[in-house]
């Protein structure tokens, strides 16, 4: 039995990562395996892993904090909250936004969220994934639960221009990444018709230190909303699970 602190790379799922891990490692071949804390896709980084017995210590390492290098875009909506998602509004004139204002508020960052769970998140709502209600079209049947999250920290705050034509880039070389049926095609596809004019857009990185249980995502899309041009995340790397080696 182990504890293990491994790297799930950019693209894949826990359970991939997971996979990975048994066949580079035939010690853990045929081991009993837990992640204390999902990742998505579209986030890469530390992932603690729990076998055989120490799988029973499962709750005790989901309580842990956690540390995040993020990346925010500004002037952009998806269902999803992050580039994996179908672009809903774009708002190409965002940058022209005070970037102070912008710094300003990802410092008020700090404190507590009562937050409604993305809508495209594995959180079950009547034994289904909340995923699979927004795929079938019927989130108007349920009701999507608050979940609190915490702030403790936002550090290192710098913010920066990307052109379209680079940002449309990025967004491919991301999605091509991830492997499984999360609408790739349709979704690229939407983001180069939607970065197909040359335009601008303000990001803004930072190191964001959050108790368990924190969706970025969700963080960045209440940033949005509040300065009126929308926010999603555009990159994520937990660097560190507080008090895990």
């Amino acid at each position: 039995m182990s504890i293990l602190n491994i790297y799930k790379k950019l693209g894949q799922t826990p359970f991939e990562a997971l996979s990975e891990l048994r066949k580079s490692n035939l010690e853990f071949k045929d081991s009993k395996m837990v992640y204390a804390g999902r990742l998505d896709p579209m986030a890469e980084g530390v992932l603690i892993v729990l076998t055989d017995e120490d799988r029973f210590k499962l709750d005790e390492y989901l309580g842990f904090d956690k540390i995040y290098e993020a990346t925010f875009l500004f002037g952009a909506e998806t269902d999803t909250y992050d580039t994996l998602g179908l672009v809903k509004k774009l708002h190409d004139d965002f940058y022209k936004t005070n970037e102070g204002e912008v710094i300003d508020q990802l410092q008020k960052l700090t404190g507590i969220h009562r937050l409604p769970f993305p809508a495209y998140s594995s959180y079950k709502v009547k034994g289904q994934p909340l995923h699979v209600w927004a795929r079938e079209g019927r989130l108007h049947e349920i009701e999507i639960p608050i979940k609190e999250m915490e702030v403790l920290s936002v550090s290192g705050v710098t913010t920066s221009l990307i052109l379209s034509e680079e940002l449309l880039s990025q967004i491919e070389d991301r999605v091509s990444k991830v492997a499984g049926n999360f609408r790739q095609t349709t979704t690229v596809e939407k983001w180069r018709e939607v970065l197909s004019k040359d335009a601008k857009f303000l990001i803004a990185s930072m190191t964001l230190h959050v108790t368990s249980g924190t969706y970025i995502r969700s963080l960045a899309h209440e940033l949005g909303q509040k300065l009126g041009g929308g926010a999603i995340l555009l990159e994520l790397k937990r660097t560190q699970v507080v008090g895990v080696k």
